[in-house]
């Protein structure tokens, strides 16, 4: 039974990043003024999503309560899990430089070709962290390699505030935000842990918030009906949430493995 205590509590934010965006596309197709694009007040979707993200990190807080000292987890597939995750979302963020990178042809922008460099160096660096299973280790160069995620999760937040910023409407943002801000804190914590400090606590927390929000914020469109456009630039916006969603579980579990 207490093998099973992990998943058991990972299943909480997924069940609330779905109603958290239920209610999301409830407020895009109804909460909206259609005439000048800002939010109506006394909605009862806000108030909902609103309730959903405060349990969401009550889930997260009492998720990294009861794990934060280590938790025995059968260990047979999980180095495989493991493995296959980071690789997998090595291969996402590596999709999602070179779509970058080609984005320079149509208009070149400095700071876009820091980003596509980077994610490459990302992509890099899970696959080297991949190899070692996330273990500690004294070596200086995987020690870097280590510190590689979080530099491209800052990058990405500041970007992405930097594209945002303009916006008046707070609540048309503030899930991708959140969402880029516990994947920076999460790659924090998967560094900390490599270089041998305890900040189980903090992966478990960023974990569970993380992928309260990016459930949030990638179903949301889809449950609103109508509202997706499929087409390159879609994707790419897509692609780093995908490869953490997939990455953060199977990281967190090896985090907190006795």
């Amino acid at each position: 039974m207490k093998n099973k205590l992990f998943p058991s509590l990972f299943a909480l934010p997924v069940v609330t990043g779905i109603c958290g965006a239920f209610l999301r596309a409830s407020q895009i197709k109804h909460a909206y003024d259609l005439e000048t694009g800002i939010l109506r007040s006394g909605e009862p979707s806000t108030y909902g999503l609103v309730a959903v993200c405060v349990i969401a990190a009550l889930i997260a807080i009492l998720a990294a309560f009861l794990l934060k000292n280590g938790f025995e987890i059968k260990s047979e597939k999980l180095g495989k899990i493991l493995f296959l995750s980071t690789v997998t979302a090595s291969a996402f963020i590596l999709v999602y430089a070179a779509m970058t990178l080609y984005s320079l042809l149509d208009e070149f922008s400095v700071p876009t070709l820091i980003l596509g460099l980077i994610s490459v160096y990302c992509a890099v660096a899970f696959l080297v962290l991949a190899k070692y299973s996330f273990a500690e280790r004294d070596d200086v160069t995987y020690c870097v390699f280590s510190a590689v995620p979080s530099f491209w999760a800052c990058f990405m937040l500041i970007l992405a505030f930097r594209d945002k910023i303009s916006d008046p409407v707070i609540a048309n943002y503030a899930p991708m935000i959140f969402s880029y801000l516990s994947i920076l804190m999460f790659c924090y914590s998967v560094a900390a842990h490599i270089l041998g400090k305890n900040k189980k606590h903090v992966a478990v927390f960023t974990c569970f918030f993380g992928i309260f929000f990016i459930l949030t914020e990638l179903l949301s469109p889809i449950f609103a009906g109508g509202l997706v456009e499929i087409n390159a630039e879609s994707i790419r916006y897509l692609l780093p949430q995908l490869a953490f969603l997939i990455l953060m579980p199977a990281v967190t579990a090896g985090i907190i493995k006795k």
